[in-house]
């Protein structure tokens, strides 16, 4: 079983959001394309925390997955989030609260 905690918070306009989410519980397609989104990303090999410097008008994630045997949590903001993990973020920022 694969839970994600996502966690969105800043932003301008302050438009934050946190929800958990079950793989188990979505439509396996759907199931598939975040888990390939967080092997894309190589999500357990990413430092937990990216943000050097505070920018009150950027978003800042929290995302934490855990697999059942292995647990991680990366924070990061938009300006130091890397590359490979920015679809991930969008995808999980798409969802509406689960």
């Amino acid at each position: 079983m694969t839970t994600i905690v996502f966690k969105r918070s800043g932003g301008f306009i302050g438009q934050g959001m946190k929800f958990q989410l079950d793989l188990g519980q979505l439509p396996t397609k759907d199931a598939r394309y975040i888990i390939h989104l967080i092997e894309q990303a190589e999500f357990f090999s990413i430092p937990e925390n990216l943000i050097v410097k505070f920018n009150p008008d950027e978003y800042q994630y929290t995302i934490t997955i855990d697999v059942g045997i292995i647990s991680h949590t990366v924070r990061t903001n938009d300006t130091t989030m890397p590359v490979s993990l920015r679809p991930l973020v969008e995808e999980l920022s798409s969802l509406k609260s689960v």
